[in-house]
């Protein structure tokens, strides 16, 4: 796990996954204002072909599936129990 810290721009995002190559990027959003970052985050993978590698993860009070599907995340966690659970399906668990 990297963690990027708060208040990080999208181009910090998209150098993180090209370097560590991760199998999921979470993001997180507190306040409404914030939540569109993640959609330019996931435009910025797209142009750098770093999307179609990773699965992107997202939550936040003001984040609702609705959201995520219109920003093109792959899943929008209700809280950190239910995001790692989506990991652990997407990893195929952990024994």
């Amino acid at each position: 796990m990297v963690d990027l810290g708060v208040d990080v721009s999208p181009e910090i995002f998209v150098e993180a996954v090209r370097q560590h190559n991760p199998l999921v990027l979470g993001m997180s959003a507190l306040l409404t204002h914030t939540a569109p970052v993640i959609g330019e985050v996931i435009v910025r993978l797209r142009k750098a072909g770093l999307r179609e590698k990773v699965k992107v993860l997202i939550g936040g009070a003001p984040i609702t599936s609705a959201f995520a599907q219109s920003v093109g995340a792959d899943y929008a966690a209700k809280d950190a129990l239910d995001g790692v659970g989506k990991c652990l399906e997407w990893l195929g668990g952990i024994e």
